[in-house]
């Protein structure tokens, strides 16, 4: 019966999300030819900064591309802080809202939910922003992340721009993610994605990269998972056992395309391995070991150590302070100085941590059962930190595949001889380093839904007819797996109520 109610429509809203610098203009173009050429849609680009902030606060000052970049960015703060730290997705919602209903008065004959439209948003900063436009469009909404290596886009900057790399590196630093809650996210907000993307100077690559995103939410059934997807995933997956109080993190060791370990960032027990809850048989309940797990503790020792480092130095420096200074003033010193230890690089100290890191985790598990690690590949979550990048190394590991940056690692820098990117040397160079590069393709978010063909969201695939040949697929055709739905719960609980009103069984 549900077929004879129009629950769903052709529309779709794709977010984009890199850091400052990236190539996202020419990504917004790959994405919107591909889908007016190939599937036959109409596209919409709502771009943040001209379409929606320029609307609040019109950059009129003749100042440097600098200056224009930083009013956008202090401004899309100001709302945050002022709004909410959603306002920028809502403010997005409306651009969609009024474009679609400009097209409906400029073809009242139509039928609306027969358009096959997408809007394309460049581009988000917060994942608050992206945590709204999905509550709001549910499965119609996907983010591809670009991630392009931060001396192309210093370059880029450098070059396109005229600006200087001090002042490059002070706007790629602030974009990378900022102190207070409502400021510039990107970090947060780039793992969150439905589809991984990098860019290395080739646009044919970016290309078929975004062409392989669109067959797969548009219901090609030959697509299935390379191995650097599997092995990301399995990643993913395996971070979801961790109960560590700061972040989930999975690691994944490969070799020929083949999982020889896996690890995750938890409390080591007694003879190896991590610690992970039992089956009570007494009780019939699932438990954690007592005092194991941090959070059976109750505390983080990492975070209660660096507290305590904090305060060794204020007791020591109020020492000075009220020797040195009049009484008026020692309050406010006090407090500023506590403020600035606070936002120091202590707070970036992980060696207290009593977790062992999910990257550690997967080479012990690998030296436990005597599997050699040499030539092997790193599938992990999160850019690994620069305690682990010693230990990678020393592992013989050749090639570490990243899903989520990490801004606070100094890895590249520590040991620069030993890693690379490989977009920042020529191949020679690359044959003696350990090779750090991001991951591309399909998120761990959306993997299930975009690669099963019957247990994901959205409609069941199929690969072949009754005769047994497969089915032609049609890009300029095929619809959505995980169409838009235009009715809420309640609305289509009261259509189905008056359709089977009138179905009452003999």
């Amino acid at each position: 019966m549900l077929e004879n109610i129009k629950i769903t429509n052709h529309e779709l809203v794709i977010g984009l999300v890199g850091a400052v610098g990236s190539s996202l203009s020419p990504l917004t173009d790959i994405v919107q030819n591909l889908l007016e050429q190939q599937f036959n849609y109409q596209v919409e680009i709502i771009r943040v900064s001209k379409d929606i902030l320029a609307e609040f606060y019109p950059y009129t000052q003749n100042g440097s591309a600098f200056d224009r970049i930083q009013h956008y960015m202090d401004k899309g703060n100001e709302l945050r802080r002022d709004y909410q730290n959603d306002f920028l997705a809502l403010q997005i919602v409306k651009q969609i809202y009024q474009r679609r209903q400009a097209w409906q008065q400029q073809h009242p004959k139509q039928d609306i939910q027969q358009r096959r439209v997408a809007y394309i948003v460049d581009s988000l900063k917060h994942e608050a922003e992206i945590q709204a436009l999905r509550q709001i469009y549910g499965n119609g909404f996907f983010q591809l992340s670009l991630y392009e290596a931060k001396t192309a886009r210093t370059h880029a900057l450098v070059n396109k721009y005229g600006m200087s790399e001090d002042n490059a590196k002070i706007l790629i630093e602030r974009d990378e993610g900022e102190a207070n809650s409502y400021g510039q996210h990107t970090s947060e907000a780039f793992h969150l994605a439905d589809y991984f993307l990098k860019f290395e100077h080739n646009l044919n690559h970016l290309r078929e990269s975004c062409l392989r995103f669109l067959k797969l939410i548009f219901k090609n059934p030959y697509i299935t998972p390379t191995f650097n997807e599997f092995a990301a995933y399995m990643s993913f997956s395996a971070s979801l056992r961790s109960a560590d109080l700061s972040r989930q993190v999975g690691a994944v060791v490969a070799r020929d395309e083949t999982i020889l370990a896996i690890g995750s960032n938890d409390v080591p027990k007694f003879r190896g391995g991590t610690y992970w809850p039992y089956f009570n048989e007494e009780t019939g309940a699932v438990e954690d070991v007592a005092n194991g797990r941090d959070y059976m503790r109750g505390y983080d020792v990492n975070t209660q150590e660096k507290q305590g480092i904090i305060q060794d130095l204020l007791g020591q420096i109020e020492h000075v302070i009220e020797r040195e200074m009049p009484n008026e003033r020692r309050a406010s010193v006090k407090t500023e100085i506590e403020n600035i230890l606070r936002q120091s690089k202590i707070k970036n100290i992980l060696e207290y941590g009593r977790v062992v890191h999910a990257e550690m985790d997967a080479l012990l598990s690998c030296s436990r059962s005597n599997i050699s690690t040499v030539g092997a590949t790193l599938f992990v979550t999160t850019f690994p930190c620069h305690n682990c990048a010693k230990h990678i190394l020393a592992a013989g590991i050749e090639k570490v595949v990243f899903v989520e940056p990490y801004p606070k690692s100094l890895a590249l820098h520590l040991h620069d001889e030993s890693i690379t990117q490989r977009w920042e040397h020529s191949e020679t160079d690359i044959t003696h380093k350990l090779i750090f590069e991001p991951f591309v393709g399909v998120g761990a978010r959306s993997f299930m839904n975009l690669f099963s063909l019957s247990l994901g969201v959205g409609e069941k695939l199929k690969r072949k007819d009754a005769f047994g040949h497969v089915l032609n697929w049609q890009a300029s055709t095929a619809t959505l797996r995980m169409p838009l739905h235009v009715l809420s719960y309640q609305d289509l609980e009261a259509k189905i109520m008056q359709v089977i009103a009138h179905k009452k069984p003999e």
